[in-house]
């Protein structure tokens, strides 16, 4: 059964074990595994420090993109106007080794709207190119963004049953 690994920072979420355990359902039902951050954990309780914790989970992680066939990834603004940094690099780790990348988000807005909205304002460049977050985050996924990971997981379904024609 393909692996699919479910980036997002919806491992903040207080309910996070019981919306991971409906996302795998979902992932399930639609044919393939889905691989939750938080069940790839190591016991942290004999790391001395905070940063100590901070790389077994990095490991961890890592070890889950390694062992994924692909990647869904959950691009909803997260503390900011753009996707989770942690996801971001999750996504071109998978990317960069050949795995095909499904998004969602909930925000529609373009990138520059929301940088726009948030009224930030520097000496700097803006990028518009009318995408929903930075090119480096769409290019991957072909401008496909869903919206919402129950739309994804449904297409990764349906690539998968392509896929094995």
């Amino acid at each position: 059964m393909k692996k699919v690994y479910l980036a997002g920072p919806d491992i903040f979420r207080k309910d996070q074990a019981e919306y991971g355990n409906y996302l795998k359902g979902l992932c399930l039902e639609n044919g393939f595994e889905g691989l939750w951050p938080m069940d790839g954990q190591v016991d942290l309780s004999k790391c001395k420090s905070g940063p100590e914790k901070g790389i077994k989970i990095y490991h961890a992680d890592v070890s889950q993109v390694n062992v994924a066939d692909m990647i869904l990834v959950n691009l909803n603004p997260f503390r900011g106007v753009s996707a989770d940094v942690g996801t971001c690099f999750e996504m071109g780790y998978a990317v960069a080794q050949g795995k095909p990348a499904f998004a969602y988000s909930a925000d529609k807005r373009t990138y520059k709207e929301r940088v726009t909205d948030l009224k930030a304002e520097d000496e700097n460049l803006l990028e518009d190119f009318g995408l929903q977050d930075n090119l480096m985050m769409i290019g991957p996924v072909n401008n496909v963004v869903y919206q919402t990971p129950e739309e994804a997981i449904k297409a990764i379904g349906e690539f998968l049953k392509n896929e094995e024609k």
